[in-house]
Parts: C-alpha cells; sequence; structure tokens
C-alpha cells in the first residue's frame, strides 16, 4: 500500500503552518482522521480562552493523560498499541518540524 498523507493547515497567531501528516499503515479513514485533529485542536483553543492562565505544559499534560485513557481502551496488546503511538508521534513531529509556515498578509 502506497503511503498516504492527511494536509492539514493549523492556523496560530500571525499566520498558518501547512502539514501533510503522514498516516499509518492502518488508517481506515483518513477524513475521519483529520475530523478529529481538527476537533481535538479546536477544543483545546476553546478551552484556553476560557481559561487564560492555561501553560503550554498544562495543555500538553491534558493531552498525554486523554491519550493514555484512550490507549487502555485499544483491544490490542499495551506494547504493541505504545510502539504504534510512539511511531505515529514521531512521524507527525518531524511533519510538523519540516512544515511550510504562511506569514499573514504574505503571499
Amino acid at each position: 500500500m502506497p503511503n498516504r498523507y492527511l494536509p492539514f493547515t493549523a492556523v496560530q497567531t500571525g499566520g498558518a503552518r501547512e502539514i501533510n501528516f503522514p498516516l499509518h499503515e492502518h488508517t481506515v479513514n483518513v477524513g475521519h482522521v483529520g475530523a478529529m485533529l481538527e476537533s481535538l485542536l479546536d477544543g483545546i483553543s476553546r478551552e484556553i480562552q476560557v481559561r487564560r492562565d492555561v501553560s503550554d505544559g498544562d495543555v500538553l499534560q491534558a493531552m498525554c493523560m486523554a491519550l493514555a485513557i484512550r490507549m487502555q481502551m485499544v483491544e490490542a496488546e499495551p506494547d504493541a498499541v505504545r510502539a504504534m503511538v510512539a511511531a505515529v508521534l514521531e512521524r507527525a513531529d518531524e511533519a510538523v518540524a519540516e512544515s511550510i509556515v504562511q506569514v499573514a498578509g504574505s503571499a
């Protein structure tokens, strides 16, 4: 199966980041992955607007806790789940690091 990607635009202060996320080989529905990613980021943004004193560490900690809960809900060997999460996170982190940032007002 050829590599598949999720093109995603992350809007941030001062512009946007164009990211091409590589997908795991067992991805079932790219559209669902993109919709959930957008929903998660929108939810975090809403929470930060309500609670103005939220630190980046608070956000990352909450995300890690949610991920740990979801990992335990997967019906697979825990070591296999951990390995998959580690691999997907590494590839996603690399994609963000290689992404193109569009500054607001530039073409």
